[in-house]
């Protein structure tokens, strides 16, 4: 039923780690597909050998690129090695939660129009040195229904692709991923798949979102760590590529759907209610300390009236 594409590059300590969180699964019906990018085969089948002889599973499929592609086209390339009703793109430094599979196919049981359904996530802060990997904090992701939305992910990517189960005639409808994408391919992706039914949010967390501390080895770096430039410029790019998509006045042309403008439009609203809210508890709480340092200082209180009515009063 699940077709699991994980890439990977030279980092087997941390495979290890990724594939053990596939095979915890309390859900048994799937498939990994490992899509070593262009990185040393004996690396990558060392650890798969490992993990197939602890686990005594054989539904570990690796792909062998000659020569290193973007991970868009690692992730294309593993989804066409597959088939299945659902699939998901696991990074070879994330993990799951052992529940996390059995949750997302249960509710898509119950959501039959959904594009996606996500998990809530919690972001683990690590060290990786001398091939050695250890947390040093944890944090809330901050995921909500309400991030998951055409709307709000036009502004940036909300979610990693860990908290994301597809279903995949997803990929029939709006397409793979786009390989001409240095990074930023799973937010383009996104965007696409949010529109064809929508995304089912699951609170609770389920998937972990591994990120390295500065003082980590470089070739241990998340790509929106390390390449910060690179996503920034093509952030750019991509919503200029959107904004080329709207006539002058505003209303939108192309991929842009009136759905989505209601959306927008509600947002705003939506954000000009609690700018209004803000400031009358503002003006309220104001209020309510004037009230407290008369009940305090009655004779000053006084004073300051009389000021006010006679300015020239003498005390």
């Amino acid at each position: 039923m699940v077709a699991i594409v994980m890439r990977t590059y030279e980092r087997p300590v941390l495979l290890a780690r990724a594939i053990a969180s596939v095979q915890n699964q309390t859900f048994s019906d799937w498939e990994l597909i490992i899509v070593n990018n262009g990185g040393n085969p004996a690396g990558v089948e060392s650890v798969v050998s490992v993990a197939r002889n602890t686990s005594g599973t054989s539904a570990i499929t690796v792909l062998h690129l000659p020569e290193r592609v973007g991970m868009e086209e690692a992730s294309n390339q593993g989804l066409r090695a597959s088939t299945s009703q659902y699939f998901a793109i696991h990074d070879d430094d994330d993990s799951w939660r052992p529940t996390f599979l059995a949750t997302a196919v249960q509710t898509f049981s119950s959501h039959s129009n959904a594009a996606a359904v996500l998990t809530g996530v919690t972001r683990v802060h690590e060290t990786f040195k001398g091939g050695k990997v250890w947390p040093e904090k944890h944090e809330n992701f901050p995921l909500a229904d309400s991030r998951l939305t055409y709307g709000r992910l036009i502004g940036g990517n909300t979610f990693p692709p860990i908290a994301a189960l597809f279903r995949r005639s997803v990929l029939d409808a709006v397409g793979y991923f786009d390989s001409s994408l240095p990074v930023l391919g799973d937010w383009e992706f996104n965007l696409r798949a949010v529109r064809d039914g929508g995304f089912v949010f699951v609170s609770e967390r389920l998937a972990n979102y591994h990120t390295r501390t500065p003082e980590s080895d470089r070739a241990a770096g998340n790509s929106i760590t390390v390449g910060e430039d690179l996503h920034l410029r093509v952030k750019k790019e991509l919503q200029e590529r959107w904004e080329s998509e709207m006539e002058p006045n505003g209303k939108s042309k192309g991929s842009f759907s009136r759905e989505v403008e209601a959306e927008v439009a509600a947002a705003e609203a939506k954000l000009q209610a609690e700018i209004v809210a803000a400031a009358r508890a503002q003006s309220q709480g104001r209020t309510i300390r004037r009230i407290a340092r008369a009940v305090r200082h009655p004779k000053r209180t006084v004073r300051a009236v009389v000021r006010r009515v006679r300015p020239t009063a003498k005390w």
